[in-house]
């Protein structure tokens, strides 16, 4: 039986779902994509849980040129992976 769970999950600022838009700060400072990704808005395409339990947020840059519409994507969009604890909801702006 499949581990089923809802696409939900804790972060810095609230409750992440996907859909929702994040701003992202990396933790590690690593290497160059860490400090590259800092600040940098994205939307939470997916929630993941690996075999261990720990949850991970699948991300999209919103200014990456192949995060289309499924139907009008061009290029594969680039999807980074983050522990919750590295990224902040952030509420939708409406004008």
């Amino acid at each position: 039986m499949m581990n089923q769970f809802e696409p939900i999950v804790s972060v810095i600022g609230g409750v992440a779902r996907p859909g929702d838009r994040v701003r992202l700060h990396p933790r590690a400072k690593a290497d160059a994509f860490d400090m590259l990704l800092e600040s940098r808005m994205a939307r939470v395409e997916e929630i993941k849980q690996d075999f261990e339990d720990r949850m991970y947020l699948v991300v999209t840059l919103e200014d990456d040129p192949g995060n289309e519409q499924e139907e009008d994507r061009v290029l594969p969009g680039h999807r980074f992976f983050f522990y919750p604890s590295e990224v902040e909801l952030v509420e939708e702006e409406f004008v």
